[in-house]
């Protein structure tokens, strides 16, 4: 039954607003993304590489969740922009470090800066208290359905096109 003085029943369950407001923000963050010429695991290797400083490939690999295998073209995309490098261990000749280059960190500054802006506007209708408490809801029913890192399969991945 439809009430003149509201939306239908249906648009106002916590399902339809949760999967309506996913796919509002999912447009908006591929639009992010395209702007910046980035795919998910592109961003997701430069944000790690900003956060914890260079690592090792199969480390980083771990890190964002992708197949060993399936991280190469992603960092062969990023190194051809010059967004990242890839050199050997002076420890062990066999194995890759990744770190981000100059204009590596300077993308991953205007992200954070430009993410931060997107989701302000996105979330504009919520004071601060709001959206901590829209962030604690939401990460608790995050982790009630989303085993632990240390628990995943190196084949979940979201993402693996470079």
């Amino acid at each position: 039954m439809t009430s003149i003085d509201g939306p239908p029943e249906y648009e106002r369950g916590t399902g339809f607003l949760l999967s309506r407001l996913g796919a509002l923000a999912a447009r908006s963050w591929a639009a992010f993304l395209a702007a910046h010429g980035l795919t998910q695991s592109q961003y997701t290797v430069l944000v790690v590489l900003g956060e914890q400083g260079p690592q090792g490939q199969r480390r980083l690999a771990q890190l964002i969740a992708v197949d060993a295998r399936n991280i190469v073209p992603v960092l062969d995309a990023l190194a051809d922009r010059g967004l990242i490098e890839r050199r050997s261990d002076p420890e062990d000749r066999r194995r890759r470090i990744v770190a981000l280059t100059a204009d590596g960190v300077a993308l991953v500054d205007t992200l954070a800066a430009t993410a931060t802006v997107r989701q302000d506007d996105f979330l504009r209708a919520l004071d601060g208290r709001d959206r901590r408490r829209l962030n604690d809801l939401l990460s608790r029913l995050y982790d009630a359905h989303i085993p632990p890192r240390d628990l995943r399969s190196d084949a979940v991945t979201f993402d693996q096109t470079p």
